[in-house]
């Protein structure tokens, strides 16, 4: 029987040749199965192979008896084993970071080392104290809950608060009378939002109020402290440069020519490295620990729902595209209201992917950063307005943790995943960009048609939209001789594509810097000649003319979104793709979210208008 079952055992190695059965043979056969009967058996029926497996086998019966022995021990002491592995990792990195301090302390790297290890305490420690805290958190919120008077005495006191802070900043400022025509232009754009409201009677005034206290709030630490500004100027670089290492995917994929085809080629590899990161945030837990902490925080204050709240904080980082992706465990179980908020603030916002592409056009970085993030508070102000909440959200921050999120084994499995997840995102947003920019080059081709028939020459989007957007650019308070440039600009942006219309911007803001390099050089002159400016002593043309500063500094505030029509196709197709079963009520809010987003950038633009300083810029 010995004999038998040895032959069948070993028939069976041969037959699969790997390694694994071969151990698996090893360890169901009995002992007699090695002893000197058994190996003539072998080697005269199977021959010098038999004779190789004789010796390999009882090797490989070792080493794995070996190897479960050690790993049941590790299991059975995994805690002080954890504790004792963990203690080394700590104690190696605490000596590395004082080396790092020690030997290069003062520069941006030393900075960023001590962010980055502040964070990642903040998160660990968060983590691990979670329960003793939201024990505090509700003791603390049954006793608020009691104090209902003192509750509304403390909210009355802090709406007077700020605005008596506001009003008296405003009167005691260096301000002229262009500064409160945008703060009229302020206050119309909230009376459009609560006439257009889906439920005007439902409006939380609050979320409004605060949404806008803590916009201008932002514009203050970012425009008018440099300690704010260099803050958030580092961050987007980190961004910028954390992104830039697509580009090595792209060219090795693409080849070297991939920036002429700056869309397909750069922005949406951009999209699928992005959703792996978001995958490695999940599998680490980092962005539960976001969405909580965060989420309760800007729920505190303005009163809105974590996750519409988180989603506006990564638009100030994120696009349209890539935001929605790091909250899409949580987008089936919105509310329409929040639902609606959270496309609202992809319009609202620029992608960090495309921050650096707008600052080559010619867009001021810090100028451009500041409306970042200032769009995100105008964001969820104007969404709550116009699509106020009628019903009780379903995620309260602490579900944050709860939220089923994709299982991975790995890391290496969460970032393959991630980038296979983006696969149909992408082609949704290329698809609908490409199908709403023919619809839109169609019809403004239609109207130029229409207008030649009767004489007219150059009907077009752009020409109407010039005198239509007259009214909402003087009370942004931009400067009477560009308003109608800029409504030009603005309808190009709306209706073609806002990436052209920020490239015809920046080129109004880099022929100034031209005739500024030009009359510090030359001392010369320079007129006007229809709309543009001609430069006599070197003959040059600068086409389109120039802005002045202001008019610069309030468009950069008022361009600030992607929610030209084009942007509809892509905010369809993302939506569309991570929530099919909510194609109904995406097609219902989309245009909704789109005018809501145009109007936080208005809003925003009108804030910089009344803060604007010709001396601090």
């Amino acid at each position: 029987m010995a004999k038998c079952q040895v032959e069948e055992e070993m028939d069976l190695v041969k037959m699969d040749d790997t390694p694994n059965e071969a151990l698996f043979t090893v360890q169901n056969c009995p002992k007699a199965t090695f002893d000197s009967e058994e190996e003539d058996v072998s080697k005269n029926t199977h021959g010098e192979e038999h004779d190789y497996m004789e010796h390999y086998l009882p090797c490989g019966a070792v080493v794995t008896r070996t190897r479960a022995s050690v790993w049941r021990m590790m299991v059975r002491h995994k805690k002080p084993i954890g504790m004792m592995s963990s203690l080394v990792l700590l104690t190696v990195y605490i000596v590395y970071f004082c080396f790092c301090m020690r030997f290069s302390f003062g520069d941006e790297g030393s900075l960023r080392l001590m962010v980055g290890t502040v964070f990642l305490v903040f998160i660990y420690g968060k983590i691990k104290l979670e329960a003793q805290v939201q024990n505090v958190f509700r003791t603390w919120s049954k006793r608020i809950k009691k104090l209902t008077s003192l509750r509304r005495i403390i909210r009355w006191l802090l709406y007077v608060a700020l605005v008596v802070f506001i009003v008296v900043y405003l009167t005691t400022s260096n301000l002229n009378a262009d500064n409160f025509v945008s703060l009229a232009g302020l206050t119309f754009f909230i009376l459009l939002g609560y006439l257009i409201s889906e439920h005007p009677a439902r409006v939380n005034w609050h979320a409004v109020f605060w949404g806008i206290g803590t916009q201008f709030l932002f514009a203050l630490l970012i425009l008018r402290t440099n300690f704010g500004y260099e803050i958030f100027r580092w961050l987007g670089d980190r961004i910028e440069e954390f992104l830039e290492h697509t580009d090595k995917g792209s060219e090795f994929v693409f080849g070297k020519s991939y920036r002429d085809h700056m869309f397909a080629f750069r922005i949406m590899p951009l999209v699928m490295m992005f959703c792996s990161t978001i995958n490695v945030l999940y599998y680490y837990g980092i962005l539960q620990a976001f969405v909580a902490n965060f989420g309760w925080f800007l729920t505190f204050c303005l009163g809105t729902s974590p996750v519409e709240s988180v989603n506006s904080a990564l638009n100030i980082l994120f696009g349209p595209a890539e935001s929605p992706i790091a909250i899409k465990p949580f987008l089936p179980l919105l509310t329409p209201s929040e639902l609606h908020a959270v496309m609202a603030a992809g319009f609202a916002s620029i992608a960090g992917s495309v921050f650096g592409m707008l600052t080559s056009f010619g867009a001021p970085a810090n100028h451009l950063l500041a409306a970042s993030v200032m769009s995100a508070p105008a964001a969820l102000a104007m969404s709550k307005l116009i699509v106020p909440e009628t019903q009780w959200t379903k995620i309260k921050p602490r579900d944050a943790y709860n939220i089923p999120v994709p299982k991975f084994n790995n890391i290496l499995e969460a970032v393959s995943e991630g980038a296979r997840e983006s696969l149909p995102i992408l082609t949704s947003i290329i698809a609908n960009q490409i199908i709403y920019i023919a619809i839109v080059q169609f019809v403004d081709s239609a109207l130029i048609w229409f207008g030649n028939r009767v004489g007219v020459s150059g009907l077009s989007f752009a020409f109407l939209c010039s005198y239509c957007f007259y009214p909402l650019n003087y009370i942004m308070g931009f400067s009477r001789s560009d308003i109608l440039k800029i409504g030009e600009l603005l309808g190009i942006k709306t209706f073609a594509n806002s990436y052209y219309g920020y490239h015809l911007f920046g080129k109004l803001i880099k022929n100034r810097e031209v005739l500024e390099n030009y009359v510090a050089s030359t001392n010369g002159t320079w007129h006007w000649e229809g709309s543009d400016v001609i430069l006599d002593w070197t003959n040059r043309t600068l086409p389109g003319g120039i802005l002045t500063k202001r008019s610069e500094v309030i468009g950069t505030y008022a361009f600030c979104g992607q929610n030209h029509l084009a942007a509809l196709g892509v905010a369809i197709g993302v939506f569309n793709t991570l929530i099919p079963q909510r194609k109904h009520t995406i097609t219902k809010y989309i245009i909704r979210a789109n005018i809501t987003g145009q109007l936080a950038c208005y809003m925003t633009a009108c804030i910089a208008g009344m803060l604007y300083d010709e001396t601090l810029t």
